[in-house]
């Protein structure tokens, strides 16, 4: 299995909304900490907005993974539920920090819920300091200039 990472382009449009329509309620809530079915302009927004840049990994031409890294330095990712568990979303978070640092950028962030162990994990593995709260997981990775 030969998974692509790169930087998402207009074309995965009806890929990123599978991709969307394959997760359950949970998984959306982890994403956007809210519940709502992901409409057409928010995938429109992934691909299109300025202010932030996403990141898609890709089998076959079937696009298993999305993340996201924002201006202020968060992070949000997504991975296809039969895709979990490969490093697929380990890999996306590390290029967006790759990405974010050649952009001058020193501190990255995410926010999820107490429950989400994968992201969790993600953020371990990858040297974030994780603050766990009663409802809330707050991880902030700051890097020296040097890095």
């Amino acid at each position: 299995m030969k998974v692509v990472y790169r930087l998402v382009k207009k074309d995965d449009f009806n890929g990123l909304l599978e991709l969307y329509d394959s997760l359950s309620p949970d998984d959306i809530f982890y994403r956007f900490m809210s519940f709502h079915k992901i409409s057409p302009e928010e995938i429109s927004f992934l691909i299109n907005d300025k202010n932030h840049v996403t990141i898609v990994a890709e089998i076959d031409g079937k696009v298993v993974g999305e993340a996201s890294l924002f201006g202020d330095g968060e992070i949000a990712v997504v991975v296809h539920p039969q895709y979990r568990n490969r490093g697929i979303g380990t890999t996306l978070v590390k290029s967006l920090i790759d990405l974010g640092k050649s952009l001058g950028m020193t501190t990255f962030k995410f926010f999820t819920l107490p429950d989400n162990i994968p992201m969790i994990k993600i953020g371990r593995k990858l040297g974030f300091d994780i603050k766990i709260k009663e409802d809330e997981v707050v991880a902030v990775l700051r890097l020296d200039e040097r890095s």
